[in-house]
């Protein structure tokens, strides 16, 4: 039997559950072996006790639904990443319960080199939260981030909205199959997050949505991200306030936006703050600029389609062949303006870079040997510090 299919085998045991399922694995050390187990091995597994009703469950070695549900993939284009694959998130499976199987539509980023942000909230959020989660994922979104939420109603959608118009990546978790699109007055965005990101399950094709599988849910938008923003929350019975507790136990930052005194659907998060279980967030900045530095270079670092710059010294040398190419014999024109001693070594690359005329993302990319989600971080950052702005379509000094 196949890795993979023992993996999907291992997911459908009825009554076995997330954790169960990894502390066999650990117990066993692969699927197979469990599928290969008896009785007695199950019942005296070590560091692993289950139920009867679990034994019972991979006493039953059938693979009949598996066989289906992989096969019912492979025709609808649904990839199905278990958790002993290199694309399966390294801080997902760290998690104490990570899920046996994802299945995912779409475009599924890699986790490892782009940090996830979940943006969280309650459905009947007011205008207010509406604005302010899109506009955390916009935020977010620009600077390279991928914004995690669960694609409900209110203030997740309204994160993965802001994430969508700033041309950035977003992820939505569901709590039923990758196939099934709730609600469904959320269709027109499930299509658009699968354009340029990707849906996400941990439930076979197929699965509609039930009420236990929320809580179930939450601790995968947590734990794809490196922190969890709770936008709006009425109280403790709020999924938003779940996802909150599901990261704190996972070791995640927690930040809460406050909202008036009086106002219901900031309740939760004023209480969250108030008790130091969450830091405030005052605007999203505060977020790009506390996780930039976690936006690594991918294994094949980008290349952009014209030829690259080579930086051998503290400024990069003339750009090669142009259609318009400036005269060779001219010096670079002088700085327009002195940059703060406060910026980093990496700043300070970019902002020099534009002060000699480089004024397109995709440029400052060839130019300065960075990462493309480093660099679109630390533009983002310099423009809300004032000193990059954008000039019909271009970056050009803020501060003259």
């Amino acid at each position: 039997m196949s890795s993979r299919l023992s993996y999907v085998w291992l997911a459908t045991r009825r009554g076995l559950g997330a954790g169960a399922a990894a502390g066999l694995l650990r117990a066993f050390g692969s699927p197979e072996a469990v599928f290969a187990a008896d009785r007695a091995a199950l019942t005296t597994a070590k560091d692993c006790p289950l139920r009867k009703v679990q034994v019972d469950a991979l006493c039953d070695k059938n693979t009949d639904e598996a066989e289906r549900i992989v096969a019912h993939c492979a025709k609808d284009g649904i990839q199905i990443i278990t958790l002993g694959d290199s694309a399966y998130p390294d801080r997902l499976r760290a998690i104490e319960n990570p899920p046996v199987v994802l299945y995912v539509r779409g475009r599924w980023p890699d986790f490892d080199v782009t940090p996830g942000i979940a943006v969280v909230g309650t459905r009947e959020a007011t205008p207010y939260g509406l604005q302010t989660a899109e506009h955390i994922g916009s935020a977010l979104g620009k600077a390279g981030f991928i914004t995690v939420s669960g694609m409900a109603l209110g203030n997740d959608g309204a994160a993965h909205r802001g994430a969508l118009r700033a041309g950035g990546l977003t992820v939505a978790v569901l709590a039923g199959g990758v196939d099934v699109c709730y609600p469904p007055q959320h269709r027109g965005l499930m299509g658009d997050i699968l354009l340029s990101g990707a849906i996400v399950s941990e439930y076979p094709p197929g699965t509609e949505p039930r009420g236990e599988h929320y809580h179930d849910r939450n601790r995968i938008i947590s734990g794809l991200s490196v922190a969890a923003v709770i936008v709006e929350a009425p109280g403790y019975r709020s999924g938003a306030l779940i996802t909150a507790r599901a990261a704190l136990d996972q070791g995640r930052d927690v930040y809460a936006v406050p909202g008036a005194l009086d106002a219901p659907q900031s309740a939760a998060c004023n209480e969250l703050i108030e008790k130091g279980e969450a830091a405030l967030l005052r605007s999203p900045e505060a977020l790009v600029r506390t996780y930039s530095g976690l936006l690594h270079a991918p294994a094949a670092p980008y290349r952009a389609p014209r030829p690259a710059w080579r930086t051998a010294g503290p400024k990069p040398a003339s750009r090669p062949t142009k259609p318009e190419p400036k005269p060779s014999a001219q010096p670079a024109p002088p700085p327009c303006g002195t940059l703060p001693d406060s910026l980093s070594g990496d700043e300070r690359r970019i902002a020099e870079l534009v002060q000699q005329g480089v004024g397109t993302p995709e440029d400052l990319i060839a130019g300065c040997g960075l990462p493309a989600p480093r660099v679109m971080s630390l533009i983002t950052m310099l423009e809300m510090d004032g000193i990059l702005r954008r000039e019909k379509g271009r970056l050009v000094m803020g501060r003259q």
